[in-house]
Parts: C-alpha cells; sequence; structure tokens
C-alpha cells in the first residue's frame, strides 16, 4: 500500500508567484532529501477556491513515511518555512492511503 503525506496550503501568498518560485527552487530540493520518498507533485489551484496548493509526497509505505516525518531532513524542511514569502492562510498536513481505482 503507497501512502502519501498531504501539505494543504489554504489560503493566498501576498505574491503567488514569489513564493511558488521560492518553494520550487529552495524548498522542494530539501524535501527530495527525505528518506524513503518516492515522488513529489504539486497541485495548484484553480478558478478560486480555498487553497493555493497541495504538496502530494509519496511513499512506499506507512513505515517510510514515519522514518520521513522523523527525520532531521523534514526538521530542515520545517525550519525553512520561515524563509517563505509571505502567505497569509494556514498549512495543514495529512497523511492518506493512496487507492488506485482501475477502470470498470
Amino acid at each position: 500500500m503507497s501512502v502519501a503525506f498531504l501539505v494543504i496550503y489554504e489560503g493566498q501568498p501576498e505574491d503567488p508567484d514569489a513564493f511558488l518560485q521560492y518553494y520550487i527552487d529552495k524548498h522542494v530540493p530539501i524535501v527530495w532529501t527525505f528518506p524513503k520518498i518516492r515522488r513529489i507533485e504539486m497541485e495548484r489551484g484553480v478558478d478560486g477556491g480555498d487553497f493555493f496548493m497541495i504538496t502530494r509526497l509519496t511513499f512506499d509505505t506507512i513505515e517510510d513515511l514515519r522514518v520521513a516525518i522523523n527525520s532531521t531532513e523534514r526538521e530542515r524542511a520545517r525550519a525553512d518555512m520561515k524563509n517563505f514569502p509571505p502567505f497569509d492562510g494556514t498549512v495543514r498536513r495529512q497523511a492518506v492511503e493512496i487507492m488506485d481505482m482501475p477502470r470498470p
């Protein structure tokens, strides 16, 4: 069973382009250092809505996710959040099981 760790950015940055530029250029390379991480996806909100983006970190197992979220690499990523351009909103995190739905 694959699992994902969702980081949900509800609200909006003052400067969306600057926020994304920092996130992609500086923050994502730190996240790639997490042990056992397999994939990083960013889903950006369109047509309004309550969230700016969701980042999905994928792992092979819940055990792999637990290793990553308890790692010094994650501590480094959390510390980097203070360097983000201003963001007016809330950041939520959620672990989820990935369930593939085959086409009938």
